[in-house]
């Protein structure tokens, strides 16, 4: 299940909270059955709305929706995130100067789709690619 599907459920359990503290009860299911629709529909939009993100890879490169980089020829290879450190951005540039930033976790996701980038990244950052610290721990570069 995806992490997108997942926060969907998490929504849908907000929206049933929601509607049993309104009410102080369980009447609101039987009064006013079309509110479930409301209930049941995040999973399915929250499905759809991540599938947009398109990422893919083959042997040498990576894409998302806007470009694509050489995975073997990165320039650049950066991990930020923000203040609390919850969320963390891979930054990447190759030398023909095209940039993508992805959320790391989006694209740890995808096991086979990670292994090929990582060994991209790994080649690049051995032949002077350049990195800052996060990136070194992160993704264990070292």
């Amino acid at each position: 299940m995806t992490n997108s599907v997942i926060g969907g459920f998490f929504v849908s359990i907000l929206i049933f909270a929601f509607g049993c503290l309104r009410d102080w009860g369980f009447s609101w299911m039987w009064t006013m059955p079309a509110l479930w629709i409301f209930v049941a529909a995040p999973p399915v939009l929250w499905y759809f709305l991540g599938r947009r993100i398109g990422i893919s890879a083959g042997a040498d490169w990576f894409a998302v929706k806007g470009g694509h980089v050489d995975v073997y020829e990165l320039t650049k290879v950066q991990v930020v995130g923000t203040s609390g450190g919850l969320s963390w951005d891979l930054e990447l540039a190759d030398r023909k100067g095209t940039e993508l930033s992805i959320n790391l976790r989006e694209i740890q996701a995808n096991r086979d789709l990670w292994d090929l980038v990582y060994n991209g990244i790994a080649h690049s950052v051995n032949r002077g690619a350049k990195t800052n610290p996060k990136a070194l721990d992160k993704l264990k570069l070292r």
